[in-house]
Order: C-alpha cells, then structure tokens, then sequence
C-alpha cells in the first residue's frame, strides 16, 4: 500500500508540472512576445542582400512601381480569352477606373507625378494607353498638335475616330527608326475593317515612397510594424482595376503584380485550420489502432497539450508566422504521436503480462519510461539534430524553423512519450492485444531476413548506386513553388509570361558604390575611375543607358554654360569634361542636390532634385558623397549557371577600375543578384545540412551505442534513403525550394529513428534472452517493435498527407516527397535493416546457443 500511495504522488506530481508548464505556454500565446512579420524570403547578413537594403534606406527611390496589365480574361476551362484590348469600351472603361482611383483621396495621394512620353506631359497615378488616348482626343496633350488630331473628345468618340487616332500614333517613329507606341501594345495587328487590335498592355503607376512608407509616411514598409503595412494601398488600387470588365463587350480583364507578402499571408491563414484536420486524423488512426477510449483520450490530450506548447513556443520566442513555420504544428503532430505508439504499446505489453491493478499499472508507467529511454532519448536526439540542421542557415525562415523544430520534437517527447503513458496509467486496460494479428506476421516476416538476408541486401546496394547516379535536384526560385496557381499574382504571372516577350530586355541592376574613409567619392580622381567604369559597362552593352550621378555633372555644367543656374567650375578636364578641382566638383553637386539638373541637349535628360539623391548620397552642405549607385543590366537574370559567370565577370571588370579596398567599397545588387544570393543560399543549405546531419547523428550514435559495428550498420539504410529521396525529386522534376531542401536531413533524423528502435530492439531482447539466437531476436523485434513501427509510419504518411490539403504548392510537393520518405524510410528499416545486422551486426559472437521456441512478444 505505502508503494501504491507513493507512485499515485509520484504520478500526480508529474501531471501537477505538465500542468504548470502549460499555463505559462498558454500565457505566452496571451501576452508574451509575438513575433513581428516581415517581407517574405530576405537574407540579412548576405553582402549582395544588405547593400540593397542600404540603398532602400538611404537612398530611397523616388517611387514604388505600381505594375498592372490589361489582358485576356480567363474562360471557363482556364483557355485566355480573345478580347480586344483596344476596343473603345474597353478603353474608355480603364480610364473610368483610373478616375476612380484618383478621386479616392486616401489612394491618389500617394501617386508622384512623373514624366510621360507618351502624351508628353507630366501625369499622375496608373497610366496606360485608355489615359493616353483621352488626354489626345481631349486636346490636353502636345501631341494632339503634333499628329494633327482635330477630331471629337474621347467621350464622344466613336470606334473609326479610335481608329484613325491609333493609326496616326502606331506610324509614329522615332530618331533611331522605332515605333514606341507599337511596342507599348503587345500582340498588335490590323484588322481586315482597318481597326486595331492588341492582347495586351501595361498599366503604370509610380508611389510615393516618402509619404507611403517614409520617416512620416502613413505607413510601414514591413508587415507588422505599428503603422498598417503599405500593400493595402497596392491591394485598394487593385480592388478597382480587378473588377471584372463584362459590360465591355470584351473576353479582356486587368491583372497586376501587386501586395505580395499579403498573398502570402493569406495563403498562410489559409492552412492554418489544417492543423485541427491533422489533429482529428491522428485520433482515428489511435481509434482504429488501439480500439480502447483510454488510449485515445490520453493521445488526443497529449496532441492537444502538443498544439497549445507549439504556439505558445513560438509566441514567447517571438517568431513570426511565415509559410514555413506555418507547417511545422502538422508535421510534428504527425511525427509526435510515434512516441504515443511506442510508449502505450510497450507499457500495454508490461501490463498485460501480470496480473492488472492499480499498482501494476502505475510500476509498469515508469519500467515503460525506462525501458524505452534509449531508443527514444537517442530518436529524439537525432531528430533534434536533422532538423536543427535548418537552424545554421543563413536565410531567416529556415534558421528559425529549425529553432523551432528542435523545441517542438522535444515538446512533443515530454507530452507524447511521457505524459500519455502517465495520465494513461491511471485507467484500466480494456483490449489487451489489439494487434496480435499484424504482430504474427512480423513476427515470421523476420525470420525471413535472418535465413535469406542477402537478397535485402543487394537490392539496397544496387538502388541506392542508381540514385547516386541520377543526383539530387536543382534549385530555383520559381514562384509556382510558393504560391497557390489560382492566385491572382500566379495568374497575372503566367498571362504576362504568354502576352509579353521579355527575353532580351533583362532587368535592372546595381553596383553600390560606398566611400569607407572621411575623404568620401566626390573627388576627381574618383570619379575619373568610375566614368571609365561605365564607359566599359556600356561598352559590354550591361546597361539600359540610364545616367550616372557623373552623367549629372556634366549636364549641370553644360546648363551653366548655356545661361542655367548654378556654379561654374574653372578647372575642367578635357578629357573626361569634369571638374578637377575636388572643391568646385563638390559645389557642382550641392547644385544638383538641391535643385537638379538637366541637359540642355537633349530635352529628355531631366533629374528632379530627388532623381539625384536616389542615385547618390549627396551631403547638401559640403557637397561630399559617401554613397553612389552605377546602373547596369542582367540579362539572364534567371538563369543560375549565366549569373554565377556575369558575376565574376563582372567582378573582375569591376577590379580593374576600383581597387575595392581600403578606402572603397563595391557591392553588385539589386533584385536579381538579391534572388541570385537566396538561391544559392539555399543550395548551401540543403547541402550543409545533410553533411551536419549525417556526422553529429553518426557521432550520437556511436557514442550511445558504443559500437562502431554497429553505428554504421544503423545510420547506412538512412542515408541511402536520402539519396534515394534526391534522386526521385530529380527524376520527377520537383525543384529544391524552401520547404523540399530539408527533406535530405529529416529523412536523416526520421529514418534514424526507425532506424535505432530496429538495432536497439534487437539489443534489449538479446539482452532479455540471451539463449534464443539472433532469430528469435529479430522476430520478437519486428512482432513488438515493428508493429509500433508500421503503426507510426502509416501515422506519419496520414500526418503529411494532410498538406496535400494546402493551397500552397511547396507544400504539397513536400507532402508527397514526406509520404515517399516514410515509406522508403519503413522499408529501408524493416526490410533491409535487420538482414544487414544478420549479416554483419555480429550479435551472435558470445551468444552461439540453439534457438529455443518462444511465443510472439513473450
């Protein structure tokens, strides 16, 4: 009685720290320190990344692009319609929107005027050619004079007044022989009634970064921060232009690129409810499992106390929700009730085999723990270690991720291995063996390995060499990855990419020009380097022919010498036409900070005030510059293998001009080199945790396990099975992406620990039955331990065929790799595992006794 009263306070003082641990979980989720969002897929810390965050907050731009296009709509059956994008409603209902737009206050004051060389003249807000056409036919446009327009306005026009309009701007060309307002359109022709028709054309807007997301700005340019998060002013422009154009007449709708991270976001809210779907999953399987309400009442308060830890985790570690964190509540779920089959199947066996009571029940809770704390300890160790893999990556989703995952797995050992066989202690038994069927079998499915193991063997040999031979998959950044296909931005993208050639344009990029000591850029010496920098850029055709802030100079001081404003340096270079003196280069600048500038020779050469100080960090008093950008272009900014050579081209055409060093420093960046960097980041990650995992889960094993034999034995059938996982993805074109490039080290830590519950089975029932020989080992193992096995494995592909549910692609494919990785795992462990330890596990060297005849699971 004394040792009854001491295991039920034992038993209810454990329940009593559970219960506390989760009142300060549930605490956080409350009031702790919720993590603040940020912009999806960043990479501080990475010079490329960081150099064009310097150049967002120092040098900010003059505006935000505010990219839409007019397009076919999407018919029934996902065919693009054959609208005409250039028929006169159309036109007329686009320019309705844009007025809509702007008479929206809250919206139009964040638009900054900008130059038009369509209509000529400065404008304001989304701008396509609905705006130009009316600004034409309305007489408000120097090229209404100029192409002789004397017909009606554009209210009253009618479809031959568009036509003639069209064909008067369409014949316009330019000095170098080009028809801009023909290239503006795409997919244009003329129809056999002389009309034009077009599939397409852009939209354009510019916002105001200053009074969006500047120092006083309405608001923030990060999610989370205290001010509204600036994309629901890109989501209100949106809201107007997405309204369907039906009364057109037209198959023709607006699409646009706008409120990324918003759509991430959404699509993250959206698989959160997956959770509770994972949750009720979990409790059929212990249903159909276990067929006892005792243990399933235990297993879903276990998953329950499971889920509450998890977000009150994550909540006192101020992380935020992001799409791949958003994953982990299911995938643990999936994998933390193994521990419940391990841990009530083996404390069942105890129970069942005296006499039940209180007592037994209660002694045998803490045998189960015990008996059990070398194979699940070192699992879960393991599993720490696979996933915390994730933890050294330098892109911050992934790091925190795999922070996360390491608390989590632990979590999921203290409420799943621990609690449920604890709270399940104080209940009786009701179906004491609920398995004995599946048991049977496994049972003689072992002996099998031990009397024919080399076939097993062989076939592991001979298909892990053919996936070396096939290799693991390459990395890209393609937004069908992240995003859900029917999402507006994925559609927008994929029309766009039907309607518009974009493969010779490129796009834009950034060398950083820094100054690291006092005596700054705005030298002469400095700037005659840099010139012959942008002369040989130019020369290689790496550049839009956008201006240098040296381009500036030089137009300031033709301005002055015309008559212009300003001062007028003494001492000019005749060579490069720039000041020598560093003083008068310095009051040349002050001059073009303050007011701009422009080229008297060439009227479209115009910089505001603003345009100069997005190009370099001018001080306005001393004239010095400690920053500048050269502008260039990336061709093939897609294409990892053309990128890796640009940049050390590059690079090196950059050190025989700067002498990056001491005094300067140079950074390419921009958007481009900024996806260039997280994909290689990415391929380092998904490398490097491989190597980790595999060498600190090897090096826990053989310390644990004391026997080098042994370690190897145990860890080779997972690693095979991370080759076979890169291999498949390879073979079936699946990319590496956020999600899928950990799967090489989960399949590590998850194998492992089918892995070492096989070896350490097989362990402890010869350490229990010395005499019965290897064969009688491996069947008592796989009728006990391979039941368990099986049951988590079917668990775990039920767990993870849950994200199959999930709108967002990364997810599915990484649900069908998981499901392919437990069942590759299971098979790896269970059939090829125990013959490779018949063969070569020498478990019988001091145990050479005939085998004697032993009931299943005795």
């Amino acid at each position: 009685m004394q040792q009854l009263t001491k295991l039920r306070r034992l038993r209810y003082f454990t329940l009593g720290l559970f219960g506390i641990a989760t009142i300060i979980l549930v605490y956080g989720i409350a009031f702790g320190p919720q993590g603040q969002s940020r912009a999806a897929f960043t990479l501080e810390g990475d010079p490329a990344w960081d150099a064009g965050s310097r150049i967002e907050s120092l040098m900010p731009p003059v505006g935000r692009d505010v990219p839409l296009f007019v397009g076919p709509s999407l018919e029934v059956g996902g065919d693009l319609g054959q609208g005409n994008v250039l028929a006169l409603e159309v036109l007329r209902e686009l320019a309705s929107r844009h007025d809509a737009v702007m008479e929206d206050n809250n919206i139009s004051q964040h638009f900054v005027d900008q130059y038009n060389w369509m209509v000529q003249r400065p404008v304001r807000g989304p701008w396509g050619m609905a705006e130009t056409v009316r600004l034409i036919m309305n007489q408000q446009s120097p090229l209404s004079q100029q192409i002789g327009w004397d017909g009606p306005d554009f209210d009253s026009a009618t479809k031959n007044d568009l036509t003639n309009l069209l064909t008067k701007l369409f014949s316009i060309e330019s000095s170098e022989g080009q028809r801009p307002y023909t290239n503006f359109v795409s997919g244009l022709k003329q129809l056999p009634d002389g009309a034009w028709y077009a599939s397409a054309f852009y939209i354009l807007g510019i916002g105001n970064t200053e009074t969006l997301y500047g120092p006083t700005g309405e608001y923030s340019k990060s999610p989370g921060g205290e001010k509204p998060f600036f994309e629901l002013w890109e989501t209100a422009i949106d809201q107007t232009y997405a309204v369907p154009m039906i009364d057109t007449g037209e198959a023709v709708h607006v699409w646009s690129f706008l409120a990324l991270d918003s759509e991430i976001e959404n699509e993250v809210q959206q698989t959160l409810p997956l959770v509770g779907v994972s949750f009720l999953l979990m409790i059929v399987v212990f249903i159909i499992f276990f067929r006892d309400w005792r243990d399933v009442l235990t297993a879903a308060m276990g998953l329950g106390l499971l889920m509450v830890w998890m977000f009150g985790t994550q909540a006192w570690l101020g992380y935020p929700a992001t799409q791949i964190s958003s994953m982990l509540p299911i995938l643990l779920l999936a994998l933390g009730i193994d521990f419940s089959f391990h841990t009530l199947h083996r404390w069942r066996r105890l129970v069942t085999r005296s006499t039940e009571s209180e007592l037994v029940r209660l002694e045998n809770c803490w045998e189960t723990i015990r008996q059990l704390r070398p194979a699940l300890g070192l699992a879960t160790v393991t599993t720490m270690i696979a996933f915390g893999t994730a933890a050294f990556s330098p892109i911050p989703d992934l790091a925190e991720w795999g922070r996360l995952a390491v608390v989590y797995i632990l979590e999921g050992y203290l409420l799943l291995g621990v609690f449920t066989v604890v709270m399940r202690s104080g209940m009786r038994i009701g179906n004491p063996e609920p398995q004995r069927w599946l048991a049977s079998r496994m049972y003689m499915f072992g002996g099998l390995q031990v009397r024919r193991p080399w076939p097993f063997a062989v076939t592991l040999l001979v298909i892990t060499a053919a996936a070396l031979v096939i290799g693991q998959p390459d990395t890209d950044f393609d937004v069908h990855d992240y995003l859900d296909s029917d999402s507006r931005m994925v559609r927008s993208i994929d029309i766009h990419h039907s309607l518009f050639d974009e493969s010779n344009k490129g796009e834009p990029g950034t060398i950083l020009i820094e100054a690291k000591s006092e005596g700054g850029l705005a030298t002469f010496a400095q700037f005659e380097v840099l010139d012959k920098l942008m002369n040989e850029v130019r020369r290689r055709n790496w550049t839009y022919g956008d201006a240098t802030v040296i381009d500036m100079v030089r137009w300031q001081m033709r301005l002055v010498a015309s008559g212009g404003e300003g001062f007028a340096p003494t001492q000019i270079d005749t060579a490069s036409a720039l000041p020598m003196n560093d003083l008068e280069l310095r009051e040349v600048l002050k001059d073009i900070h303050a007011r701009g500038t422009h080229d008297p020779l060439n009227p479209r050469a115009f910089v505001s005030a603003r345009t100069v100080q997005s190009v370099a960090k001018i001080d306005p008093i001393s004239g010095n510059i400690s920053m500048l950008t050269l502008p260039i272009k990336i061709e093939r900014a897609e294409d990892w293998v053309w990128m890796t050579e640009f940049e050390k081209e590059l690079n090196d055409v950059v050190a025989q001009y700067v002498n990056s060093g001491v005094d300067i420093k140079v950074t390419p960046t921009g958007n481009s080199f900024r996806r260039f960097v997280y994909v290689n980041a990415m391929t380092e990650s998904f490398q490097s945790s491989i190597y980790i995992a595999i060498i600190a889960c090897f090096i826990v094993l053989l310390i644990v396990l004391r026997d080098l034999r042994l370690a190897v034995l145990t860890i080779l059938p997972v690693v095979a099975v991370s080759i076979w996982l890169n291999a498949g993805m390879n073979l079936f074109g699946a990319s590496l992406n956020l999600v899928t490039l950990q799967v090489a080290s989960l399949a590590i830590g998850l194998g492992l620990d089918f892995a070492i519950h096989v070896t350490q089975g097989i362990r402890e029932h010869r350490l229990r039955y010395p005499s019965d020989g290897l064969e009688l080992w491996i069947r008592k193992m796989m009728g006990h331990t391979g039941v368990a096995l099986f049951a988590s494995g079917i668990t775990d592909i039920l767990g993870f065929s849950i994200l199959m549910l999930s709108i967002m692609p990364m997810f599915t494919m990484f649900s069908k790799v998981m499901i392919a990785m437990v069942i590759l795992s299971l098979a790896a462990c269970l059939f090829c595992l125990p013959a490779l330890l018949a063969l070569f596990g020498k478990f019988e060297l001091n145990n050479r006794h005939k085998p004697s005849a032993h009931s299943v699971g005795s």
